[in-house]
Parts: C-alpha cells; sequence; structure tokens
C-alpha cells in the first residue's frame, strides 16, 4: 500500500487538472528508483549477509519490482495519453530517446509476467535468467532519462552507485 501513495498523488493531481507532463516525469522518476531499489537489495545483502532488514527487504523484492514496473506502466499511460495519437507515437521511435524507453518498459513487462512461483517453478534455472534482464532494462532506463534530460547528472546520481554496488558485490563474491 505504501509504494501505491504515490501514484495516488499522481492520479487525483491529474484528474483535478494538472497538466500531463506534471505526471510524466514523477511516474518515471518513481519506476527508475524502485527498479534500482529493487536490483540494489541482493548486492547489499552480499556485503551485508548478517543484516536482518537486508533480509526483510530481499523478501519483498518481488514487490518492489513489481511496483516499479507499475510505475512505467503508469507513465507509459500518462505519455500515451499526452501524445494523444499512435502515428505520432510511432513516428517517435525513430528517436533513441524513446525507443529505449519502450524496451525498457517491454523488458520490465516480461519481467513481471514471470514474477510469480508459477512461472518460477515451470522455467526453473532459466527463471533467474530471465530475471536479470532487469538489469538490461535498468540500462536502457538510464539511457532513456538521459537522452531526455538537459541535466545528466541527476540520473547519474542514481544509476551509478547502483553498478557500483553491483560491481563491488560481484568481487566481494570471488
Amino acid at each position: 500500500m505504501l509504494l501505491a501513495l504515490p501514484a495516488l498523488v499522481l492520479i487525483i493531481g491529474l484528474a483535478s487538472g494538472q497538466t500531463w507532463r506534471w505526471g510524466i516525469r514523477p511516474s518515471g522518476d518513481l519506476s527508475a528508483k524502485l527498479l534500482i531499489a529493487a536490483l540494489a537489495i541482493s548486492s547489499l545483502r552480499v556485503l551485508f549477509p548478517g543484516s536482518l532488514f537486508l533480509r526483510w527487504l530481499e523478501s519483498r523484492r518481488r514487490t518492489i519490482g513489481l511496483a516499479a514496473f507499475l510505475y512505467a506502466l503508469l507513465h507509459l499511460s500518462i505519455f500515451a495519453v499526452s501524445i494523444g495519437r499512435l502515428d505520432w507515437i510511432l513516428q517517435g521511435m525513430a528517436f533513441a530517446s524513446m525507443w529505449t524507453g519502450w524496451i525498457a518498459f517491454f523488458l520490465l513487462a516480461g519481467i513481471a509476467a514471470i514474477s510469480n512461483r508459477t512461472a518460477q517453478a515451470a522455467l526453473g534455472k532459466w527463471w533467474k535468467r530471465l530475471q536479470q534482464l532487469a538489469v538490461v532494462a535498468a540500462l536502457l532506463a538510464l539511457t532513456h532519462w538521459l537522452l531526455l534530460t538537459q541535466s545528466p547528472a541527476e540520473a547519474l546520481l542514481h544509476f551509478l552507485p547502483l553498478f557500483a554496488l553491483r560491481a563491488i558485490a560481484r568481487l566481494s563474491r570471488r
């Protein structure tokens, strides 16, 4: 429920007359931040294996990842409604700033679709490998953000610690 509160604020704002642009950026930011959080949990558990808080957080990683996807869906929905025409949306695919976002979204959609026990059992060892596509989605989301912003520092400040943390965790496993 706590993860849904920002969406409620965005939807109420849009329903009360805020412009579409008012909801596009925050929903994308929330999606990216939740994706970063979901991906960071495993690395933090490697670095701090005895942490009870991280164990608790790890048990909620699926929920955080699904929330990242749902905010991406909200972001895409607000964007699509603000454009209003499918042909204009398709024309936008000529720009890297758009197709990077679309590919990241579809990767997250696929991951969300298999984020359940039934899919995990059916896919076996492939399930975890497919879940690793979230890292690719994060790289594409970062690229999407960098191509759309006039100030890349904010995007880099969010994503670089995640990638540094993942690299440090990988080195400490060796």
